[in-house]
C-alpha cells in the first residue's frame, strides 16, 4: 500500500514538473505552423505581383489548431491592411505575434479574421490600385 502511494506521489510530481515544458513546446509548435502559413501568404502575394496579370488569383489555406497536448489553440488570426498590412495572431496561452507584410496588399472588405480551429481560406487577387498593382486579401 505504501509503495503504491509513493509511486502515485512520484508520478504526480514528475507530471507537475514536466507540464510547463510540454505547454511551452506546444506553443512553439503552433507559432511555427502559423508562421509557415504567413510565409506561404507572403510568397503567394509576391508571385502574383511578379508574374501575373490583373484578375489572377491564388488561394492560401491557414490552419488553426485546436487546443491539445501538442498544440495551443488560436484565439484570433487577423490580416489587416489599415494603415499598413500585417498578420497578427493570438494564442490561448496569451502569446501574441504581429508580422508586417511589406507588399502592396489591401483588405477591401475590412480585416480578415479567423477564430475557430480548422482550415480557413484566404483568397488573393491581383488588381490595379491607386499606386499600381495591389494584391487583395479576402476571407
Amino acid at each position: 500500500m505504501i509503495r503504491a502511494l509513493l509511486a502515485v506521489s512520484l508520478a504526480a510530481a514528475l507530471l507537475a514538473a514536466s507540464l510547463p515544458a510540454v505547454e511551452s513546446a506546444a506553443a512553439d509548435r503552433t507559432a511555427a505552423e502559423l508562421d509557415r502559413d504567413v510565409d506561404r501568404l507572403d510568397r503567394a502575394a509576391e508571385s502574383l505581383l511578379a508574374a501575373d496579370d490583373p484578375g489572377a488569383r491564388r488561394i492560401v489555406t491557414v490552419t488553426l489548431p485546436a487546443d491539445s497536448l501538442v498544440a495551443v489553440g488560436v484565439e484570433t488570426f487577423v490580416v489587416d491592411c489599415d494603415p499598413a498590412c500585417a498578420v497578427r495572431y493570438s494564442l490561448q496561452n496569451g502569446a501574441t505575434r504581429t508580422r508586417r507584410l511589406p507588399l502592396p496588399l489591401a483588405t477591401p472588405d475590412g480585416p480578415v479574421r479567423f477564430g475557430r480551429p480548422g482550415n480557413h481560406r484566404l483568397r488573393l487577387g491581383l488588381a490595379h490600385g491607386d499606386d499600381g498593382r495591389v494584391v487583395t486579401v479576402r476571407g
